[in-house]
C-alpha cells in the first residue's frame, strides 16, 4: 500500500527516475557521508530505528562504510552502500563487515538488485533464523520535470520474510545506462587488447570505469572512468596490498610530482589530481577532462580517444620508472 500511494504521487507530480549519479558524483566521498546524515530516510522505509554511530569503521586492513545501531536493545547494524548495481565484491564486504562487527542487521544500499544477490539475501534470512537480519534496499532518485529538484527514496527489496521480485533485476539482464558503459568500455579495450597493451581489465568502479592491471606488476595498474554528470579520467592505481607500501610508493611519487607531469604529454592544460587516499588501500594519480557517457557519438569518441591515449602514456612512463623501486 504504501509503495502504491508513493507511485501516485510520482505520476501526480510529473516525476522522473534519473541516475543516482547525478545527485551523488562519488560513492566514498559523497554517498556515503549523506546515507550517514539522512538514515531517517532509511529508517522509514526499514522502522528500525536506525542510530549513527560511525562512518568508515576499521575492519582489520578494511573500511565498514556506515556502522548503526538499532532498537531500544542497540543492536549492531552494518550498512554497506554502493552507487551501481548489486556485485559479488560488496556481497563479500558486507558478510566480512557483519561477522567482524557481531552485527544483528546487515543492510545493503544499492540502486539495482540483481536476481542472484536478492535471492542470495532472502537465503541468508531464511538460514541465519532470526540471529541476524538481512536487508536489500533499493535507492532511487527522481527529478521533477523541468527543474534541478534531486529527491532520493528508498525502497524496500528483501529483508526477513519478504522478497519483491517486481523490482529486482531479472537473472542475466543488464540496466540500459549500465549497458551503455558497457558498451562504451567494450570499444575502448577492443582498441587496446588488439595491441597486446594491457591485460583484461576488471570493473573496479561499479559499472562506471575499468582498471588495467600492469602486465610488469599487478600491484600498480591504470585506470578510465565516466564518473558524475561530467567527469572523465585516467588513472594510475596503486595497490600493493600492504597500505603502508602503497603510501610510501605514492609519497616517493608525489616528491616529484612537477618532474612526472612535465615528463608525460597529455595534452594542453591538463587537470591532474594526486591522491593519497590516507585511511584508504589505494592511492592513485589521475588527470581529468570533461565527458559523460551521454555526451553525443562524436564527442563520445573524441573522449575514447583521451582515454585511450593516456592509458597508453601512463601505462609507458610508470611501467619504465617504477620497476626498481617496487623491487626495493
Amino acid at each position: 500500500m504504501q509503495t502504491e500511494r508513493r507511485d501516485m504521487v510520482i505520476r501526480e507530480e510529473h516525476i522522473e527516475m534519473v541516475s543516482p549519479r547525478l545527485k551523488w558524483n562519488n560513492e566514498a566521498l559523497d554517498f556515503t557521508p549523506w546515507l550517514a546524515k539522512n538514515l531517517d530516510l532509511l529508517d522509514e522505509e526499514l522502522g528500525l530505528e536506525l542510530e549513527l554511530v560511525q562512518t568508515e569503521k576499521t575492519v582489520g586492513p578494511f573500511y565498514l562504510d556506515i556502522l548503526a545501531k538499532a532498537g531500544e536493545n542497540k543492536a549492531v547494524v552494518a550498512i554497506e552502500n554502493q552507487l551501481g548495481e548489486t556485485d559479488f565484491s560488496h556481497l563479500g564486504q558486507l558478510l566480512t563487515y557483519a561477522t567482524e562487527c557481531d552485527a544483528r542487521i546487515a543492510i545493503w544500499v544499492a540502486p539495482e538488485f540483481t536476481y542472484e544477490h536478492t535471492h542470495a539475501l532472502h537465503k541468508l534470512n531464511e538460514w541465519a533464523s532470526g540471529e541476524i537480519a538481512f536487508y536489500g534496499v533499493k535507492v532511487e532518485v527522481y527529478r521533477r520535470v523541468n527543474t534541478s529538484c534531486l529527491e532520493p527514496k528508498f525502497r524496500r527489496v528483501v529483508s526477513p520474510g519478504f522478497w519483491n521480485k517486481e523490482i529486482t533485476l531479472p537473472s542475466g539482464a543488464m540496466p540500459p545506462l549500465q549497458r551503455k558503459f558497457h558498451d562504451f568500455f567494450q570499444q575502448l579495450q577492443n582498441g587496446l587488447s588488439d595491441a597486446h597493451l594491457f591485460h583484461r581489465p576488471v570493473i573496479r568502479f561499479d559499472y562506471t570505469g575499468r582498471l588495467f592491471r600492469s602486465r610488469k606488476d599487478d600491484r600498480i595498474g591504470y585506470a578510465v572512468s565516466l564518473e558524475g554528470g561530467n567527469d572523465a579520467w585516467v588513472t594510475f592505481h596503486i595497490e600493493t596490498g600492504d597500505k603502508i607500501q602503497t603510501k610510501e610508493i605514492f609519497d616517493k611519487l608525489s616528491a616529484y610530482s612537477k618532474d612526472i607531469e612535465e615528463s608525460i604529454e597529455v595534452g594542453p592544460d591538463p587537470e591532474w589530481f594526486w591522491n593519497r587516499a590516507n585511511g584508504k588501500l589505494f592511492s592513485s594519480i589521475s588527470i581529468r577532462r570533461d565527458g559523460s557517457i551521454d555526451d553525443p557519438s562524436e564527442k563520445l569518441e573524441d573522449t575514447m580517444q583521451w582515454m585511450r591515449g593516456n592509458l597508453i602514456q601512463f601505462r609507458d612512463f610508470f611501467d619504465s620508472h617504477l620497476g626498481k623501486f617496487l623491487e626495493e
